[in-house]
């Protein structure tokens, strides 16, 4: 049996045992894609994904899923592919088959058209590290690809805006905003943000992109501010009138962008040692009533060694917030990317 985990609450919430909300939770862990009630009772293996850190897409009114899988272990065949997952059944299919010397960084999603929009690295020598990002459509029907260039320093994906048709990357040199024709649009310089995470306005042409603080990027004119000193991965709420975001791997707080107003919704009681190497963007529902996100305390092993001592343990957590009546409860495991089904 694992060891408890207490949160500490904002007020009027409260933690209660893992429960089921009518709703299923998609997450990667050690490789393996799983998926199970929010109760995480009893979860349930989708097939082997490999170790690439890529999110993971759904399109929960069809019950379907997409990932990116590859093979690269010695005496098994090498493969480079975007799978389909069907959530009812827990069949899959290979949607797009990718040249092994390509691999996906992020798929984005699944668009109206039908296609599936994602973000594919390829190394262009197999002896050198020689590496173009470029943006790719896919047809799931016929296994088509269609590749668009990204500019130079396009690196790490943050953000994207499908209604505008806009990408954020974050680069060596500073975080830039690209078309889905890839053309750069603006550029915000080294000096601000440091790129872990980042979301688009659902309404105005405004981010808010994460890392050494949270800074508020003006789209149309590249202004750009800093709303606070620390935050890391925010989220604008579905009304865009707040944003969700952590400060470390163990908490989550809430900002009322108009005032300016924060509160700490949620961290791990008692945890005396914080990072942010394990923290994760959160998913959120399409109603936005509910959250899921990995939380990570630190114990140590023994009480009497320094602080940055390796005989740190971690424990590992899934968390579900439920906002509307105010709820939250956690249960085993770790999450590199959560996505709702």
């Amino acid at each position: 049996m694992s060891l408890p985990l207490k949160l500490q609450l904002a007020e009027g919430f409260r933690q209660i045992e893992p429960r089921a909300c009518g709703l299923r939770v998609l997450w990667e862990e050690a490789g393996d894609l799983r998926i199970s009630e929010t109760d995480f009772a009893k979860p349930r293996s989708l097939g082997f994904l490999g170790t690439v850190d890529c999110p993971i897409s759904t399109d929960p009114a069809r019950n379907i899923a997409w990932a990116y899988c590859c093979q690269y272990k010695l005496g098994v065949r090498d493969y480079s592919e975007i799978r389909e997952f069907d959530l009812k059944t827990g069949t899959s299919r290979r949607a797009v088959r990718l040249s092994v010397h390509q691999w996906a960084i992020w798929v984005l999603s699944y668009l109206d058209s039908g296609a599936l929009l994602a973000l594919v690295a390829t190394s262009t020598r197999m002896f050198e590290v020689n590496i173009r990002h470029h943006l790719a459509i896919l047809d799931p029907k016929t296994g088509q690809l269609h590749l668009v260039a990204l500019p130079r320093d396009a690196f790490s994906p943050l953000a994207w805006c499908p209604r505008r048709r806009w990408i954020i990357f974050h680069g060596s040199e500073g975080t830039h905003l690209v078309s889905f024709t890839g053309q750069r649009v603006l550029t915000l310089p080294v000096g601000g943000p440091l790129g872990r995470g980042g979301s688009i306005h659902p309404t105005k042409p405004l981010a808010v992109i994460g890392g050494d603080g949270l800074w508020l990027w003006n789209l149309e004119t590249g202004a750009v501010r800093c709303l606070r000193e620390h935050g890391q991965y925010p989220r604008w709420t579905p009304d865009g009138t707040g944003i969700w975001f952590s400060e470390s791997s163990s908490d989550l707080f809430h900002l009322e962008f108009e005032t300016g107003m924060e509160q700490r919704l949620l961290r791990i009681a008692g945890n005396s040692f914080t990072e942010i190497n394990y923290a994760r963007p959160l998913a959120m529902d399409n109603s936005g009533r509910y959250l899921a996100l990995p939380l990570t305390r630190l114990l140590k092993t023994d009480p009497n060694v320094r602080a940055n001592s390796p005989t740190l343990a971690r424990m590992h957590r899934l968390c579900i917030v439920d906002l509307e009546a105010k709820e939250a409860w956690v249960g085993d495991g770790y999450a590199r990317h959560m996505a709702w089904a």
